[in-house]
């Protein structure tokens, strides 16, 4: 029973032995490229790194960023947007009662001060007041220079424009009376009640909007072109200018044909990686700008190729595996996952890792002369600082 069971054992192990010469023999004689395929850890840094001697280098490139696009076109719809003004009457200062005198002994003038935080959009200025008691001329300076000089015989008086063209963002308003002459023991004088400015302002923060669209990474890096589209609804004889920019950068400044589809070429170099604004603003009358769209086209991408050359006598230490050649890539990052494939000299080699450094092994690869490399992403954006191949002593 005992010889039974160490025979059985003996042939099993023979078994075993056969099995594993017969796959050694098999990878043996596969071709070399395959060969490097099925034994090599893609994954791994250097697991399939020779680690012999520096002897020289053979490519020394930095590719910057590879990404492959889902799409070659991007379009941002935007809100619509309502541009308009308003305008009405406003009490920009108020007075309730106003005294000035002028005597041989006596005399006596008032001033009134009043800002305008807006002159631009203010107009019709107008100065009203009613007189209690007046005698004489009543005389009215704004900023220094006369604007009134009347005698007033009723108690109503009519309003009192104020010229823009003497109007600043801080004013004065000076109220005398005019002497008595040789009416020695008398005195004119003036008693005003009511005292109010008025001014027609028009509110314009209806006339400006502002929209944001984001532009992705990959889309930033391969913009092509770019079209801004938008329906004006409006009435040509009440508006006026629209201005349309991007990023502060104007892209159009003129009437648009109301009730017609708008498209306007927009220049690449105005737009920005993240958040863009896009503005829509006016100076006169009332718009709807409606199916307002931003449409990118992006470039086809082409990956780069890059060269290298093995002479004849390297070749021939490789090929007897005096030499090795060595490639590493290496990346931005050690955490994202690297997707992709390296194609050399019309084989393929799989990428995919995770760490800041890809290397293998690349003998069964190379040929004698020139060769040719290029790396393309899978699905993900691949930052890569530098791709090496070094020619090393086995």
């Amino acid at each position: 029973m005992k010889m039974r069971k160490a025979q059985s054992g003996g042939s099993a192990a023979t078994l075993v032995a056969v099995i594993t010469l017969l796959i050694v023999l098999y990878i043996l004689f596969l071709p070399p490229d395959i060969r490097q395929e099925l034994l090599a850890d893609n994954t791994s840094d250097t697991s399939s790194l020779s680690s012999g001697t520096f002897i020289k280098n053979l490519l020394l490139e930095n590719p910057g960023r590879l990404e492959e696009l889902p799409q070659n076109e991007v379009e941002h719809d935007l809100p619509s947007v309502n541009l308009y003004s308003l305008t009405g009457a406003t009490i920009i200062k108020k007075t309730s009662s106003l005294y000035v005198k002028n005597g041989v002994f006596d005399t006596k003038t008032e001033n009134a001060d009043f800002d305008i935080s807006d002159l631009a959009n203010t107009n019709n200025f107008l100065l009203s007041f009613s007189v209690s008691t007046g005698k004489g001329n009543l005389i009215i300076k704004l900023n220094g220079k006369e604007i009134y000089n009347n005698e007033i015989t009723s108690k109503n008086v009519a309003p009192i424009e104020l010229p823009k063209d003497s109007l600043s963002s801080q004013n004065t308003l000076e109220f005398s009376v005019s002497g008595v002459g040789i009416a020695f023991w008398s005195t004119n004088e003036y008693n005003l009640a009511n005292i109010q400015i008025t001014a027609d302002v028009t509110d314009t923060t209806g006339q400006e909007s502002k929209n944001t669209f984001v532009v992705s990474d990959t889309e930033y890096h391969n913009l092509d072109s770019a079209k801004l589209r938008f329906f004006a609804d409006c009435t040509p004889s009440d508006v006026g200018v629209l201005e349309v920019s991007i990023n502060n950068q104007i892209v159009s400044s003129s009437v648009p044909d109301c009730g017609s589809l708008r498209p306007i070429d927009v220049s690449t170099a105005y737009f920005q990686n993240g958040e863009n604004k896009v503005t829509f603003k006016t100076n006169k009358g009332k718009y709807l700008i409606d199916q307002v769209s931003i449409t990118t086209k992006l470039k086809d991408i082409t990956f780069p190729s890059y060269y290298f050359s093995i002479e004849n006598s390297d070749f021939s230490d490789i090929t007897n595996n005096k030499d090795d050649v060595n490639m590493t890539i290496t990346f931005i990052d050690n955490q994202q996952t690297k997707r992709g494939k390296i194609y050399i000299n019309g084989r393929i080699l799989s990428l995919n890792t995770n760490k800041a450094k890809f290397s293998q092994n690349l003998d069964g690869y190379v040929e004698d002369g020139q060769n040719g490399i290029r790396i393309e992403p899978d699905n993900t954006v691949l930052d890569i600082i530098e791709l090496r191949i070094d020619l090393v002593k086995h």
